[in-house]
C-alpha cells in the first residue's frame, strides 16, 4: 500500500477538536450530546474538560477558555462540520437542541450552519458518496462496512457519521494551503485559490481553508484559543523537531497521561496541535483508553 505524504510523517488524521468557552464545558456537553449525539467517554478530567466521541477516531473536547486579549477576535474562525446521512432529520435534532440556524450554503453537498447556545459555530453536511475527494470516498467505504465503532461506547445516532471537515477562516487560503501541505504533508484536493482550499486531514476528514479570517499575535497558551484541531500522530518528537526546524512558533508542549502534545501556530497565528498517545507513557497499572487502542490497531492496518 502506498503511503500518503502525511502518513510518511506519522500522521493518521484528525484526532481531537477542542472547543473552549469562558463558561466552561458544563453548558456545551448536554448540547452536543443532544444535537449531534456525541458520546461521553469517561468522567471529566482533572481540569474539568469533558471528552466526547464524534465518530471515527475523532474526539471532541469541551473545555474552559482562559482570558486573553484576542479571544473574541478568534471566536468562530473554526467551524466543525458534522457528516450526516439523514440531512433533514439531522437538522431537526440540531434545532431541537437549541441551536440558532445561520443559513444554508448554496450548492452540493448541502451544508447548514448553526451557532450553539454559547455562540460557537457548527455545521452539518450531507454525506457525498459521489465526491471525487479522498476523505469522502473513505467515509463512504466506512459507511458501507457499517461505520467505525468504538469499543464499550454506544454508536452515534443514525443521523450522524463523523466529522467531515474543520473549516478554518484565513486571510490567504493559497499561502496557508502551501504551509500545511509542506509542513504536515496534507494533500490539496484541487487547486487552492483566493476562494479557498481543501486539504485531506487523513482518513475521512478534511481541512477547509476559507477566506475571511484574520491574522493574530501568537497566543501565550493553548487555553487562550477558543477552537483548535489536533492531529493524531505516531512520531510526535520527530514532528515537533520538524516544526522547530521550519521556525514554526511553538505555543505549548506538554507530556500528559499516556501521551505527548504540542501546540503550534501557523503563519497567520492560528493554533493547531499534534498529539501522540502511547502505552509507554501510561502510569504503572493504568489502562489504555479505548480510542487509543483502536487508533493504533487501525494505523497498523493502514500503514502495514
Amino acid at each position: 500500500m502506498a503511503l500518503t505524504a502525511s502518513q510518511k510523517l506519522g500522521i493518521q488524521g484528525l484526532g481531537w477538536v477542542v472547543r473552549r468557552v469562558p463558561q466552561g464545558p458544563k453548558g456545551l456537553v448536554p448540547f452536543y450530546q443532544s444535537a449531534l449525539g456525541l458520546r461521553q467517554l469517561r468522567p471529566p478530567g482533572p481540569t474539568g474538560a469533558v471528552m466526547l466521541w464524534a465518530g471515527d477516531l475523532t474526539m471532541f473536547e469541551a473545555s474552559t477558555l482562559a482570558a486573553s486579549s484576542d479571544a473574541a477576535a478568534r471566536q468562530n474562525e473554526i467551524t466543525v462540520l458534522m457528516r450526516t446521512r439523514q440531512f433533514e432529520r439531522a437538522q431537526t435534532m440540531v434545532n431541537a437542541a437549541g441551536a440558532t440556524r445561520i443559513g444554508e450554503t448554496p450548492g452540493r453537498p448541502r451544508t447548514v450552519t448553526f451557532t450553539d447556545p454559547t455562540g460557537m459555530m457548527l455545521a452539518i453536511r450531507e454525506a457525498d458518496d459521489a465526491s471525487p475527494h479522498a476523505h469522502d470516498q473513505i467515509a463512504a467505504a466506512q459507511w458501507r462496512k457499517g461505520g467505525t465503532t468504538l469499543p464499550n461506547t454506544p454508536s452515534l445516532p443514525s443521523e450522524f457519521q463523523d466529522v467531515a471537515a474543520i473549516a478554518l477562516r484565513v486571510v490567504d487560503p493559497v499561502a496557508m494551503a502551501a504551509f500545511y501541505s509542506d509542513l504536515l504533508g496534507l494533500q490539496p484536493m484541487g487547486t487552492p485559490s483566493a476562494e479557498g482550499a481543501i486539504l485531506t486531514l487523513g482518513r475521512a476528514a478534511a481541512l477547509e481553508l476559507q477566506p475571511g479570517g484574520h491574522r493574530h499575535d501568537i497566543p501565550k497558551d493553548r487555553d487562550q484559543v477558543p477552537d483548535v484541531w489536533i492531529a493524531r500522530v505516531y512520531d510526535h518528537d520527530g514532528l515537533a523537531a520538524r516544526l522547530k526546524q521550519r521556525n514554526v512558533p511553538i505555543v505549548t508542549q506538554r507530556q500528559i497521561t499516556g501521551g505527548k502534545l504540542t501546540y503550534a501556530a501557523d503563519p497567520e497565528g492560528h493554533l493547531f496541535g499534534i498529539q501522540q498517545r502511547t502505552p509507554d507513557l501510561l502510569p504503572e497499572g493504568a489502562k489504555e483508553r479505548v480510542e487509543d487502542v483502536l487508533a493504533r490497531a487501525l494505523w497498523a492496518a493502514e500503514t502495514g
